[in-house]
């Protein structure tokens, strides 16, 4: 465990895959005083896209355990699927000779949202500190983004404080999620993010039919969006920003969306909407005869 002096200097930070999630930590942590990359295990293109970036003066090798040895705190910031083998593989290249005594100061985290601790199982059994480290961010348009934004935490003490403490040099905001509620967690975030693009997907699909091409379509759906997260933005309770057909019990309205959807998105309208029914019933926008007719038309 790093000592309050060590913490009140500069964290030597190793980042093990340079995807998208890695390589925004590393942009990240380049222009943070308390935090210093020191090593990264990148492939071939990785390699030649992060001296192409100019993103700072670190070790760049093919061997996990010179990352280890180099930094302080380990992000294992590799696909969820390939976390346990990259584990394996980093305490294979360390080995069960290595120094108990300075893997016992070194802490590694996983970026996933989703899993637990157990794909770290083969780094903890060499007594280094596991835990997870995940931003509540999308890095699809390779956005470095972290002021402001949530990171989950967990892992034993160690792991979580050092996951705190470079959640707060970037000046983001750790809490913690528990193993047992990963995939609660996650299913937030998926609900929020991902389903939030398959929705924008579908109001496409269905508003090009008025525009020249799909990319003006959405072009013209953005700034509702836009309006719409603004809106977010004002409120401390979601349902507090509905508007719409159902927020003002319009059942008319919603039958004619009904009666013009094609077949395939009539499931998803109706179990949206229904979900919406309950929102503006918790709002009081709408009494409990319009929320009882609203469910029955859309149960049909």
């Amino acid at each position: 465990m790093l000592s309050s002096e060590e913490r009140e200097g500069t964290m030597k930070i190793g980042i093990i895959g340079l995807g998208k999630v890695g390589s925004a930590f590393l942009k990240a942590c380049a222009v943070t005083a308390a935090l210093q990359v020191v090593s990264v295990k990148a492939g071939r293109s990785s390699e030649s896209c992060a001296r192409l970036a100019g993103m700072g003066d670190f070790q760049i090798t093919s061997v996990g355990a010179e990352v280890l040895a180099a930094a302080d705190v380990v992000l294992l910031a590799v696909p969820d699927g390939q976390i346990a083998a990259a584990a394996e593989t980093l305490a294979a290249e360390v080995g069960t000779a290595g120094r108990r005594d300075i893997l016992s100061k070194k802490v590694c985290l996983h970026c996933s949202g989703s899993l637990g601790l157990d794909p770290l199982a083969a780094l903890s059994a060499l007594g280094i500190h596991c835990g997870s480290l995940h931003p509540l961010q999308s890095f699809a348009g390779g956005s470095a983004r972290f002021k402001d934004i949530g990171m989950a935490v967990d892992g034993d003490n160690e792991a979580q404080q050092a996951a705190c403490y470079l959640a707060e040099a970037l000046q983001a905001y750790p809490f913690r999620v528990p193993e047992a509620e990963r995939s609660a967690y996650h299913a937030a975030a998926c609900f929020c993010s991902n389903y939030l693009v398959t929705i924008t997907a579908i109001a496409q699909q269905l508003f090009e039919r008025w525009t020249p091409d799909k990319a003006r379509a959405l072009q013209f759906l953005l700034p509702l969006l836009d309006g719409t997260v603004s809106n977010l933005h004002q409120t401390p309770l979601a349902r507090k920003a509905l508007t719409g057909p159902i927020a003002r019990g319009d059942a008319g309205t919603v039958a004619g969306h009904l009666k013009i959807l094609p077949e395939e998105l009539q499931l998803v309208y109706r179990e949206l909407a229904l979900q919406t029914v309950r929102l503006a019933s918790e709002n009081g926008s709408i009494d409990e005869a319009k929320a009882k007719s609203l469910q029955e038309l859309l149960k049909a």
